[in-house]
């Protein structure tokens, strides 16, 4: 019993800083230039890009080229006009950064 609660209260301080560290790789990369957490603006929202993907199998794999090679590489646009830029208009996303971040787009 006592091994669990602390590891539920490590977790608990982890977890925290993991999420953190996700929205500052979000930041990094430029995505908040046209995404935002709730409201859509120059592209959607991540909680509606995450409504969207919910359920669907493909969901990280198809985020994670989109996020590394713009909406063109994935048969973009696909919400309304507005297209991802490719990595030669913003910085550079590993293919470990992209999971990282489609899988905390998913989350919200």
């Amino acid at each position: 019993m006592k091994t669990s609660l602390r590891f539920a209260a490590l977790m608990l301080l982890v977890l925290p800083g993991a999420v953190m560290a996700n929205e500052k790789l979000v930041q990094d990369k430029q995505c908040m230039g046209c995404h935002a957490l709730k409201e859509d603006g120059a592209a959607p929202s991540f909680q509606k890009i995450a409504k969207f993907w919910k359920g669907k199998g493909n969901a990280e794999v198809a985020m994670v080229a989109t996020i590394r090679k713009g909406s063109a590489a994935t048969g973009g646009p696909h919400w309304n006009k507005a297209t991802m830029p490719d990595q030669s208009e913003r910085p550079l996303v590993s293919e470990a950064e992209a999971r990282q971040i489609a899988k905390w787009i998913l989350k919200q």
